[in-house]
């Protein structure tokens, strides 16, 4: 582009670097609240004013697993983006990252699922469903990264 404002996309200085380190902010946050979970369930729990008890014996549980998942869920999508930062995105091992991801969003929503029977909302219908789509998503593109990767190489070979 000629002459007006211009950013780089997949650059360690462009977009794709500052959504990296953005990622590792919140990975790092990630690790610090799940490991603080307790006291912050308890804390937000008594703002709450009910029947605290049994949801908080289901709730703890409950976020330590997608805590966990999430924070793998991010865990890939840093290593994603250190490929994309390098300019080499369609390599095997986005390819094992996206399919990852994907397990990921399946295992999230079906807590979810969980969640439905035991304290239902509208936010976990909608979430459970998010994953739902998220998790097929990201089996599509990692099969599209899939067959980028062969063609990339059988591309590299012939030169």
């Amino acid at each position: 582009m000629k002459g007006g404002i211009y950013m780089k996309i997949l650059d360690e200085k462009g977009l794709s670097g500052i959504v990296k380190r953005l990622l590792d902010l919140i990975f790092i946050s990630g690790i610090a609240i799940v490991l603080a979970l307790p006291v912050l369930l308890r804390w937000y729990m008594d703002r709450l004013k009910g029947y605290i008890s049994e949801k908080y014996g289901f709730m703890l549980p409950f976020l330590y697993i997608t805590g966990f998942l999430a924070l793998y869920f991010v865990f890939e999508l840093r290593r994603i983006f250190r490929t994309l930062n390098r300019k080499d995105p369609f390599r095997t091992d986005n390819v094992k990252s996206f399919k990852s991801m994907s397990i990921c969003c399946f295992a999230i929503s079906f807590c979810y699922g969980v969640k439905i029977f035991a304290f239902n909302s509208f936010l976990t219908i909608i979430l459970f469903m998010v994953f739902i789509i998220g998790g097929l998503f990201l089996l599509i593109l990692a099969e599209v990264f899939r067959q980028a990767a062969i063609v990339k190489e059988e591309n590299d070979l012939t030169i």
